[in-house]
């Protein structure tokens, strides 16, 4: 049995796993299924070497050899049915075949002269059992099948080097492997051969034979099944570097000990040759780092190829991108085009996430423009990303088994004209999308791109985090100096040093002040009135609020409400302080016309009362004095006639003295009092009305404090006046109801407190007084308070008017509630007095 036939099973083995294996990797992928095909004519001419190997028969020998030529003539057409399976594999087996139709003559027809005597006459067994068979050609048989190899691998090369000019990515890296890596192979092998012929002896080194396919297979396998395929320059720029590493490194080593030796001048010494190997080991491992980057850079100026990714350029030239505090849209559009001209693509897009799912950022959309890439999460390249975490790459989704999800996401990035999709996460979430077009060398995506887009994408989701906080930052300024100079109040703020840090438009134009030269100005430069306030506010901390105050300029004065306060940063320290001025002159003015045309319509309501009210007595006594001339000698109607002029008299000056009264009430005499005794000696008062109207009254006295600040005669008034017009409301058997009750700040409604002056919380005391009489309507609960109006028969309609004057007098208001057929109800509320000092002094 000859030495090479352990070796050789083992090498058919390794084929049939090899070609086994690609093509699991992708069953419906022709490049796998022609891979296989390859593996099989491989593993038939290893076959039928091993054949040769184990003849003992001239006849068993011929077989061999001759199924080995054949092997060989189909090795070359299925490289090139390879060849046409990468190029086409979309297409079907049949038009494939078609293409390879003169291949498939030739073919067929050197395979049918291998097997015939014309080629191969016989093979003659040699004596030594170590050595293989020798063939036995017919005339010049084996220089035509040597020729016709030669040519069919030229005419190989060359169509796979014109491929390889026309074609890009996934399709070019395979080519290139099969191409370069191949032949790199074939180089290899050979140059193994030699070298090991010569220092093992053709007996042992043909145990490595049969390994040499199996280096050109497993090239080959490599750009056909992996799926993230290498560059073949990288690739041999790699084994280039390696390479001269190792015979850099065996030449120092050698040299180191060769020089050992002879410096201790005792070749047969064993502690000599011990030295020596200790000494440039050590020589060799120190010099093994810098070696490493020198074979590195000598490889790469050997290995001329296409522009590669600069890996460290980029990074440079992206890091002071990064590093830089910019918006987010100029931090995308930059980070895009360093992307883009290191990968040398022309199409990059960026999606950053929404409330939908991810949608364009970069490039910006035109003006007018509707097209704007949108992605949903549950999309299949979202779902993928967000999964697998890992960069998608639309040539290896093509090379490996397919699923339904990879269809879904390959068809998705096929009409987009996408060739990789990059996550961009943050925090472990996918913060972002960057979608990468094909490059324009046609060089696919790499490990060695994508590990770089990786390390970038990691970057750049800290940088979009940045650069939105400062887009935000910027925009809230923006929005911030917009909405303040557009403001109808002005606003100033001044620091803790005096000086002037905002000043907006509107109060330039309430101070005529220019706003862009009083910024940065010392306080003092303000106008006394404005500066007075908010020098106030600074030194105690105190705010000022709804101040009005008057601003001179020559002949024009300007009403002004100022509010000011301080304002703290976030650790509480005072920053300065803040005043908001609004310009009231036009609403003074209106006040002041609408106080007149009140004034002027309560003339007009009081002329018409006074006419209507003076004018009935006036009409009774002229009758009497016109029928006095006829009827003098009537005793009765002089008697008559006497009376009603003293009433009608008194009647008007009643009207008159209740008119004085209304309009200039007499200044109330405030004393701390007690109100339950007022309301007391009011009640019982009317005791005997009550009787005989047969009304029953309640009393609830549920203050516990019921002493204020009061005039008790005009106080009295208001109770009787209100306890009148609640008696002539009901009918007899009706109700009366008086109680107290003491209201917290809270419930103290605005116009109190601009009555009294006194914005702080204060206790009020609630008298109310209610009856079941008819109640009033709706429509003339507001005007119960006006001057001469009455739902009475008789009266002037002063009463109320001058009760409401009274208790405004007193700090105090009126409320009504009032339903018909339900009775009313009138709420008093007049500031309480706690006991004190005051109190009892007085």
């Amino acid at each position: 049995m000859n030495s090479a036939t352990a070796p050789t099973l083992i090498a058919i083995a390794l084929q049939l796993g090899l070609g086994l294996t690609v093509f699991q990797a992708n069953p419906k992928r022709k490049s796998n299924q022609c891979f296989l095909i390859l593996s099989l004519v491989i593993s038939t001419w290893l076959v039928s070497l091993y054949l040769a190997f184990v003849a003992r028969t001239p006849d068993s020998a011929e077989f061999a050899i001759r199924e080995a030529s054949t092997a060989g003539v189909l090795y070359l057409l299925t490289l090139n049915l390879l060849r046409l399976s990468i190029r086409r594999n979309s297409t079907s087996w049949r038009n494939i075949l078609s293409d390879s139709r003169i291949w498939l003559f030739v073919t067929a027809a050197v395979a049918a002269l291998c097997q015939t005597k014309a080629f191969l006459k016989g093979a003659v067994i040699p004596s030594q059992t170590a050595a293989a068979p020798i063939p036995i050609y017919g005339p010049g048989a084996d220089k035509l099948y040597a020729a016709y190899i030669a040519l069919g691998f030229v005419a190989l090369i060359v169509s796979y080097g014109r491929d390889l000019r026309r074609t890009i990515g996934g399709e070019r890296a395979e080519l290139g492997f099969v191409l370069i890596g191949g032949i790199a192979a074939m180089a290899t092998a050979l140059l193994l051969a030699f070298v090991l012929d010569y220092f093992l002896g053709p007996a042992h080194s043909i145990w490595f034979a049969p390994f040499r396919m199996i280096i050109f297979s497993l090239v080959i396998a490599y750009g056909i099944a992996t799926r993230k395929i290498m560059e073949v320059s990288l690739l041999f720029r790699r084994v280039i570097a390696y390479a001269l590493l190792a015979l850099y490194l065996l030449a120092l080593y050698a040299g180191v000990w060769w020089l050992v030796i002879v410096a201790l001048r005792s070749p047969s010494s064993q502690n000599a040759h011990s030295i020596a190997h200790v000494t440039a080991a050590i020589v060799t491992a120190f010099a093994m780092a810098p070696a490493r980057g020198i074979s590195q850079r000598l490889a790469e100026r050997l290995f001329i190829s296409a522009k590669q990714l600069d890996f460290r350029a980029t990074m440079s030239k992206t890091a002071k991108i990064l590093a830089s505090v910019t918006t987010l849209r100029d931090l995308l559009s930059r980070f895009a085009e360093t992307v883009a001209e290191a990968v040398n693509t022309d199409r990059v897009l960026i999606l950053l996430p929404d409330k939908h799912g991810f949608t364009q950022q970069y490039p910006p959309s035109e003006a007018g423009s509707r097209y704007r890439l949108e992605m949903t999460r549950d999309q299949a390249t979202i779902m993928q990303l967000e999964t697998e975490r890992e960069p998608i790459v639309v040539e290896e989704l093509r090379r490996v088994r397919p699923t339904a999800q990879g269809q879904r996401v390959m068809r998705q990035l096929d009409s987009l004209q996408i060739a990789l999709a990059m996550g961009i996460f943050a925090r472990d979430q996918l913060a972002g999308v960057m979608l990468l077009g094909p490059r324009k060398t046609g060089q696919i995506y790499g490990t060695v791109e994508q590990n770089a887009l990786q390390v970038l994408c990691g970057q750049l989701a800290v940088a979009i985090e940045n650069a939105e906080l400062f887009t935000e930052v910027q925009n809230a300024k923006i929005y911030n100096e917009i909405l303040l100079q557009n403001l109808t109040s002005g606003v100033i703020a001044v620091g803790t040093d005096e000086r002037i840090t905002v000043f907006n438009n509107e109060a330039g134009q309430i101070t005529s002040l220019n706003s862009q030269q009083m910024l940065e100005r010392p306080l003092a430069e303000l106008p006394e009135p404005i500066r007075e306030p908010l020098r106030a506010t600074l030194e105690t901390g105190e705010s000022q609020e709804n101040r009005e105050l008057i601003l001179r300029w020559d002949s024009e004065a300007v009403a002004v409400r100022a509010s000011t306060s301080i304002f703290h940063g976030q650790d509480r320290q005072v920053l300065g302080a803040l005043m908001v001025l609004t310009d009231i002159t036009a609403i003074k003015r209106l006040e002041l016309q609408i106080r007149r045309s009140d004034r002027l319509a309560s003339l007009g309501t009081l002329s018409a009362g006074m006419a209507h009210e003076i004018k009935n007595p006036l009409v009774s006594i002229k009758t009497f004095a016109q029928l006095l001339p006829e009827r003098y000698q009537d005793s009765d109607f002089r008697e008559t006639f006497s009376n009603l002029i003293g009433h009608e008299i008194d009647r008007i000056d009643s009207l008159v003295n209740q008119l004085l009264r209304f309009a200039r009430p007499a200044k109330p005499v405030l004393k701390p009092m007690h109100v339950h005794e007022i309301l007391e000696k009011s009640l019982l008062l009317i005791g005997h009305r009550l009787f005989q109207k047969e009304i029953t009254l309640t009393r609830f006295w549920d203050a516990p404090v019921d002493t204020i600040r009061a005039d008790a005669d005009q106080l009295e008034q208001v109770f009787l006046n209100f306890f009148l017009n609640a008696m002539d409301a009901m009918q007899p058997g009706g109700q009366l109801s008086v109680s107290t009750e003491i209201l917290t700040g809270e419930e103290w409604v605005a116009a109190m407190a601009q009555t009294n002056g006194d914005r702080q919380p204060q206790e009020i005391l609630r008298i109310t007084i209610r009856d079941t009489g008819e109640g009033i309507r709706s429509e003339d609960v507001p005007h119960v308070f006006d001057p001469f109006f009455s739902t009475k028969d008789y009266g002037t309609g002063l009463g109320l008017s001058v009760v409401h004057g009274i208790i405004q007098e007193h700090g105090g208001q009126i409320e009504v509630e009032s339903e018909l057929t339900k009775g009313t109800a009138f709420h008093i509320l007049l500031p309480l007095v706690r006991f004190d000092s005051e109190v009892a002094a007085a």
